[in-house]
């Protein structure tokens, strides 16, 4: 009798056990996400573009990646929310520069002057499940170094 007893509770704990093992997996909740595709558009001031289009992308502060060429850049599983994000780029190029000396008279330099050209701009988006479409104005312009 006590051999039957033994067995009947050695299986009643091994049920109690697998009943709990098995629903206690499920128990997490998995957080909300959506599907962010990035456009730069680029906004010249003084003239300039970029020679090579190459953007830092952020989200939060946080950097996620590189758009080439101003393709569209694409992130995934970002949680539901209010998000900012930030496009930057900057290069350091050699360009001859106009001076005028009087009214109509112009003399270019002789040597190249090293000019830093920056790219920047954010916009803040709230994102929701699916696929969300951000697009970050950029807005570029130069000053001799």
């Amino acid at each position: 009798m006590r051999k039957m007893l033994f067995k009947y509770l050695l299986l009643t704990a091994l049920a109690i056990f697998l009943f709990l093992a098995l629903t206690s997996c499920n128990s997490g909740i998995t957080p909300e996400t959506g599907i962010v595709t990035i456009t730069i558009e680029e906004n010249t001031i003084m003239g300039g573009k970029m020679v090579l289009p190459i953007y830092y992308i952020y989200m939060d502060d946080v950097y996620q990646g590189t758009s080439i060429d101003l393709e569209p850049f694409t992130l995934d599983a970002v949680p539901v929310g209010v998000h900012t994000f930030t496009a930057s780029n900057y290069s350091l190029v050699e360009d001859s520069v106009n001076l005028k000396y009087q009214d109509n008279l112009q003399n270019e330099l002789a040597e190249k002057l090293p000019i830093i050209f920056t790219c920047y701009g954010s916009a803040t988006y709230e994102i929701i499940t699916g696929i969300n479409y951000v697009t970050i104005p950029v807005y570029c312009g130069g000053a001799i170094y």
